[in-house]
């Protein structure tokens, strides 16, 4: 079993927070994150219902982003027990991949989690469009947003965009 910490005002315990069987600094070792993000992930999992050592159910960690189709398919791509489990060690060691990884890596394998690798088509990019605006826009307008962003998007000119494409238009983005 865990151990465990609280904050005590008054005999009152104001926060309870239980850690894993592997201690809070072995699995920040083990993974290469910081002490305090494991802390913080560590939190996020024990509000999500995890269990002593660590492990969470593929269905709780979906029903935490339901309605997101793209992080549906990034929880999709993480490695689980043959009965559907993710561990908290290797769900911060997926972590310190990605913050360790170049925005070029980052943005091909977004491409790859999209669409499993496939070229995106006009159908994927509107799911991705409602996924991430689905608030603003109507359906009509996401799928006319849609289907001229592929043409526009590619080098060729298809119907389609390609991982290059995709990558290679994502830099290029106005952030500010």
């Amino acid at each position: 079993m865990g151990s465990g910490a609280s904050s005590q005002k008054g005999g009152e315990s104001l926060i309870q927070i239980h850690y894993p069987k592997e201690s809070i600094a072995e699995i920040s070792r083990q993974s290469k994150l910081s002490f305090v993000a494991v802390l913080r992930e560590w939190q996020r999992w024990t509000e999500m219902g995890c269990d002593e050592d660590g492990i969470l159910s593929v269905e709780r960690l979906r029903a935490e982003y339901e309605g997101d189709v793209i992080m549906y398919r990034v929880i999709d791509s993480i490695p689980t027990t043959a009965d559907g489990k993710i561990s908290f060690t290797d769900f911060c060691r997926i972590l310190y991949i990605w913050q360790t990884m170049t925005m070029e890596e980052r943005l091909q394998t977004l491409f790859q989690i999209l669409n499993n690798g496939d070229p995106l088509t006009a159908e994927t990019v509107t799911e991705v469009i409602r996924a991430v605006r689905p608030e603003t826009e109507d359906l009509d307008q996401i799928r006319m947003i849609a289907a001229q962003m592929p043409a526009s998007l590619s080098c060729l000119g298809t119907s389609v965009i390609d991982e290059e494409d995709f990558v290679a238009w994502a830099k290029n983005l106005p952030i500010g």
